[in-house]
């Protein structure tokens, strides 16, 4: 009985010291094949771009002649930071993005329209993770604000029939083709499309389109390493969102004319379905002062003073906290003398979330491409995230 014992005692034992052994060959392969974490969060990249390209008319004669008497290049200079963490969950969902700030000079070799320059937000994203390739795609969007334009007057300036005003918005989407030497030095070629515009803040308002070519030279800094490959991510739990917006703006009705106020408040109920995406549908109220001053009808104050319109709406989720809302509101509800030309229109900007639930940004709502007004927003989101990010 004595020996059963010792024998039990001694096969407990064994069977301690092998599970532990077991468990620390298994720790040890784990700690193996964990990817190290940076210490520097971000690696920082410069680039330098050239660009030349085809300026577009609007049409009309006297924009043709515009345009010929023009030439248009560019001078493009870019900081870029790229995520370090191979963990990070939106740098996973976007294949190791880049985001950063630009500067942007460009001239038209002609003094009606100026030599605008810009300062914007950029991200850049490839189109797969890049492993060890050395040739790259990509596509890459920058909004920001330029400065330096040469406006329409009708008496010192009345050949710009292009844009109204000193200040406009800066939007630049393009695709990009990346080349890289080693893992400091890279070249890239982009193609896409340019817009200047001051979202009826001023007539006229046409804007001004580019079609630009752009070579450009990138530099990075630091020897952090960058994973660029997959690992692996939570699974996403959906859950819903109510959004609450208000907004302001200033509108320019005609050239020389007063500007006046519109403002305006939507609620939005979305489901976000994965890390990109949230869709919904809502509701949007827009108010537009002093709308008596342009139509003489015999509608209430009330109707000529307010639209509504039915939302439908795509939020596109660039990171835990920025995003870009995209929507069609279909006017259930509208006046022309207001500016409200179509029975629908198209919302596109980007909106930051702080303190969880309260969201700023700016937005261009549009009837079929020509801006309405920019929406500046601030807004409060009611949301439970039971997702960790």
């Amino acid at each position: 009985m004595k020996q059963n014992n010792n024998f039990m005692d001694f096969y407990r034992i064994l069977l301690i010291i092998t599970f532990f052994f077991l468990a620390h060959i298994s720790y040890s392969q784990s700690v193996d094949t964990l990817i190290p974490v940076p210490e520097k969060k971000f690696v920082k990249y410069l680039d330098l771009r050239f660009e030349n390209g085809a300026m577009l008319s609007n049409d009309t004669d006297i924009g043709d002649q515009l345009v010929n008497s023009s030439y248009y290049n560019g001078l493009d200079l870019r900081l870029g930071f790229r995520q370090t963490n191979p963990y990070d969950i939106y740098s996973n969902v976007y294949r190791r993005p880049y985001f950063g700030l630009g500067w942007y000079s460009s001239t038209f070799q002609n003094a009606d329209v100026g030599k605008p320059h810009a300062l914007y937000f950029f991200l850049t994203m490839p189109f797969a993770f890049e492993q060890n390739k050395k040739f790259t795609f990509s596509y890459t969007a920058a909004f920001g604000i330029s400065y330096k334009f040469n406006p329409y007057d009708s008496i010192s300036n009345p050949g710009n029939i292009f844009i109204g005003s000193y200040r406009n918005c800066y939007v630049h989407l393009g695709f990009v083709a990346n080349y890289k030497f080693n893992e400091k030095w890279a070249i890239n070629g982009t193609i896409g499309f340019k817009h200047f515009s001051n979202g009826s803040f001023k007539q006229p308002n046409y804007g001004i389109n580019l079609i630009p070519l752009t070579i450009g030279v990138s530099h990075r800094f630091g020897k952090e390493d960058i994973y660029n490959q997959k690992t692996e991510i939570p699974d996403y739990i959906r859950h819903n969102l109510v959004n609450i917006t208000l907004l302001a703006a200033s509108k320019n009705y005609e050239v020389g004319g007063d500007n006046y106020l519109k403002a305006g408040i939507g609620i939005n109920f979305l489901r976000q379905i994965n890390y990109k995406y949230r869709l919904g549908i809502g509701l949007d109220l827009y108010y537009a002062a002093q709308s008596d001053l342009r139509n003489d009808s015999d509608k209430s104050n009330f109707s000529k003073s307010y639209s509504y319109a039915v939302v439908g709406s795509w939020e596109w989720v660039l990171t835990k906290n920025l995003y870009a809302p995209i929507a069609i509101g279909i006017y259930l509800h509208r006046n022309e003398e207001n500016g409200e030309n179509t029975g629908f229109y198209e919302r596109v900007g980007l909106r930051y979330r702080f303190a969880k639930h309260f969201t700023t940004g700016v937005t261009i709502k549009a009837h079929l491409g020509v801006a309405d007004i920019f929406e500046w927003t601030i807004g409060y989101t009611f949301h439970k995230d039971p997702n960790k990010v």
